[in-house]
């Protein structure tokens, strides 16, 4: 039904003043608690490392009775850290401050963390945000039942398609205006690099600047400063960024050797794996085949990382316009210069190798192109 989006979930360990007043005790306690949690098991509290990405224990204890405990001095500026043990889809983060921190995990390891300032407002944030995430679950999984069961007439599919885009521009919303209001604590700042790459350039031009110094020379906000230049640099009205890669057939080839040569120019990000891509498929082919001879050329770039998945899906999905890719999956440097985060992504160029238009959907191209070509 949807694009897939690319997820990055790694993040610095960032170190940031707070703003609001501090207990007089600088201690911290850290109290967790896991229903029906075997005792002797082991929680990490974790850092980031800063030039392998990786999560790196600072701390471990064990736990007793279902409780485990950390204790410590917290640094003057609250410090982000990050609870891991077996069953935990992924670390959660956590502020450390002054104060008592109540941690708790259910029997499906859903992680509550709560007791100060900022903790608290963590997560309220992380509430309403998992909140709209099970309600897009929900409409895909509607979806994915009605099109086995044979129900999913165009009707439904775009009431659901509409439900799910009000939600998760909602979503969007909610994760910027935290970000927004909280980028000068750790949480902000980390909800910033988490989820940076769904920002647009207004969003990130507003944000990166409100950065302490040491912040922004981190590496993975120095990859958000590239990204806002790549969105910038790809804005409707601006000349297409050359970018060159490998075809299946093992020869190079570039976007210039089409663009900018008198025909209107598709440059299609997608890959094999991707549901959606494939889905639409069948309407590029089909707006190729009307148009190929009149002035129009596809230019496909695949996020595949798999030769063989990718040269698979050329032929499976009848692709007969020239194809190229690095084979690296979303750390191409290809989509990477257009800031591509979610496939299918298009991009339009005219005659002139100018971008007209971004991101039409394949319900549309066909009428866009008679539009250009009448």
């Amino acid at each position: 039904m949807k694009k897939i989006s690319s997820l990055l979930f790694a993040a610095t360990i960032i170190l940031m003043a707070a703003c609001t007043g501090q207990p007089n005790s600088k201690e911290y306690t850290l109290t967790g608690n896991i229903s029906g949690g075997s005792d002797s098991l082991e929680i990490f509290l974790q850092i980031i490392d800063e030039n392998t990405g990786e999560f790196v224990s600072v701390d471990t204890t064990t736990v007793q009775n279902g409780t485990f405990i950390f204790k410590g001095i917290a640094e003057q500026s609250p410090a982000l850290r990050f609870i891991s043990t077996e069953g935990l889809s992924r670390p959660v983060p956590v502020a450390i401050e002054s104060g008592n921190i109540d941690v708790s995990i259910d029997t499906a390891f859903v992680v509550t963390v709560k007791g100060t300032a900022l903790n608290d407002k963590y997560q309220e944030f992380s509430n309403k945000r998992n909140a709209i995430n099970n309600q897009l679950r929900e409409l895909s999984k509607l979806g994915k039942e009605a099109e086995k069961a044979g129900t999913l007439t165009p009707e439904y599919e775009k009431e659901l398609d509409n439900k799910y885009d009000s939600l998760y521009n909602g979503l969007k919303k909610e994760v910027f205006d935290f970000t927004k209001a909280n980028i000068t604590n750790p949480f902000g700042v980390y909800v910033l690099i988490d989820r940076g790459v769904s920002f647009d350039a207004t969003q990130l031009k507003e944000l990166l600047p409100s950065l302490d110094t040491k912040v922004k020379a981190s590496a993975r906000v120095q990859k958000l400063e590239k990204r806002l230049q790549a969105l910038e640099g790809t804005e409707v009205g601006k000349q297409f960024i050359d970018i060159k890669g490998t075809t299946p057939d093992g020869k190079e080839l570039s976007l210039s050797d089409y663009a900018g040569k008198g025909k209107y120019v598709l440059v299609d990000f997608w890959a094999s794996w991707c549901p959606p891509c494939r889905k639409d498929m069948p309407t590029v082919v089909e707006a190729y085949k009307q148009y190929k001879n009149k002035g129009f050329e596809i230019v496909g770039v695949s996020l595949d990382d798999d030769k063989a998945a990718w040269e698979k899906g050329i032929k499976d999905l009848n692709i007969t316009w020239p194809q190229v890719s690095d084979l690296k999956g979303w750390k191409t440097e290809l989509g990477a210069a257009y800031a591509v985060n979610s496939i299918p992504h298009t991009v339009l160029l005219d005659k002139e190798g100018k971008i007209i238009a971004k991101d039409i959907h394949a319900s549309e191209l066909l009428s866009k192109l008679a539009e250009l070509m009448k």
